[in-house]
């Protein structure tokens, strides 16, 4: 398996971030909720994407961004086998908010874009996404599975940009998670 500007202008609101590159595998490192998969969309992201984590929930690439930080907070989830956090990623569309709750932080995204790779092409989770080399600027999002479903013989990415960084203690507002009409209940 493969710094706070809002998409289109403004400054995102600045909150603790947790800058380290990961801890020890199988660590949480938080929790995601993505409103387009229900309102009880919620699982565990993991530090690493080894076979044992990946049952547990979503795998954070080592090495990678932590949530939040300027650079690519990569992620990678089963679609049709352990629990399948990422069965529905077909479905996410641009302007879709997904949440990455830490310690510290809701951590807030919204998607851009997605494409379909080969397994091979890992530039996907670079600093800046599919362009190894370039120094990062912003905080980027990267959610990689298997495509299509049932098969692994491509990889379906989805690349998402920082919106906000909210403080816990002030509470992540209710118009985040709201459930997107048609999303899958």
């Amino acid at each position: 398996m493969l710094g706070g500007a809002r998409p289109g202008g403004g400054v995102a609101e600045k909150g603790p971030l947790d800058t380290r590159k990961g801890g020890p595998f199988g660590q949480a490192v938080g929790i995601v909720r993505i409103p387009r998969f229900g309102g009880s969309f919620a699982r565990p992201v993991l530090e690493g994407t080894d076979r044992d984590t990946l049952i547990k929930g979503i795998g954070h690439y080592a090495g990678t961004a932590m949530p939040g930080v300027v650079g690519n907070f990569a992620v990678s989830g089963h679609r049709t086998t352990y629990g399948r956090p990422l069965h529905n990623i077909d479905l996410l569309r641009k302007g879709d908010v997904i949440v990455v709750e830490t310690k510290a932080s809701y951590v807030v995204y919204a998607v851009a874009r997605h494409v379909i790779v080969t397994p091979d092409r890992v530039e996907v989770i670079a600093p800046v996404p599919q362009r190894p080399g370039v120094h990062p600027t912003a905080a980027w999002m990267t959610l990689t599975t298997c495509h299509p479903k049932y098969s692994a013989s491509q990889r379906y990415i989805v690349f998402a940009q920082l919106v906000r960084v909210i403080p816990r203690a002030k509470g992540l507002p209710a118009s985040f998670m709201t459930v997107p009409a048609g999303a899958v209940a």
